[in-house]
């Protein structure tokens, strides 16, 4: 496997960590913009009766930049609700030009192997792929579901339980993932 390093982007002849980290931007960076559109429409926090709009600059900075976590008026802060989207963008930019320059067929061809990936079958059967990629994909499904479900139940997406529980689900899942398919490969 060979790396280059061409005009700041990482060019490989190898699907393995440049794709990976690729992948991980493109889908933090979406997140971080349904976010923040959200965050702009009608706020992210507080309670489906009574939402409150995060302010990203006090978020991220943990109140260095602004003293309240959270506001109850739904106006648009430029500095805080731009720079945030400004980020989230850029961030699923890079991501997918990578994509788009490591992928066979493009961005459109990554996005049809994650809808059509085999492991995706796993999730009824351990014939599949294993009972280590079956795990993975039900910590993945699980811990995307929780985190759809208690968001839109409880409307707070930035609830710091929430996260914890399902990066554990997520994160237990991708180490399965990882395990099963270089099992796989060997």
């Amino acid at each position: 496997m060979t790396r280059t390093l061409v005009a700041g982007t990482m060019s490989t002849n190898h699907d393995g960590s440049g794709r990976t980290l690729a992948s991980l931007a493109f889908g933090l960076g979406l997140w971080g913009a349904i976010l923040g559109i959200l965050n702009i429409v009608s706020g992210i926090g507080g309670s489906p009766e009574h939402k409150m709009k995060v302010v990203w600059a006090a978020y991220l900075s943990m109140g260095q930049l602004y003293p309240d976590l959270y506001t109850s008026d739904m106006v648009f802060r430029p500095w805080s609700d731009s720079v945030f989207m400004l980020l989230n963008l850029g961030l699923m930019g890079w991501g997918a030009k990578c994509l788009h320059e490591t992928t066979e067929g493009g961005i459109s061809s990554w996005a049809k192997g994650i809808v059509s990936c085999d492991c995706w079958l796993s999730l009824m059967s351990t014939k599949e792929a294993g009972g280590q990629m079956t795990a993975a994909m039900w910590c993945i499904v699980l811990g995307l579901g929780f985190y759809i479900y208690q968001s839109i139940t409880h409307w707070n997406w930035v609830d710091v339980g929430v996260y914890s529980v399902t990066a554990s689900l997520l994160g237990f899942g991708a180490a399965l993932w990882f395990a099963a398919t270089s099992e796989n490969q060997d």
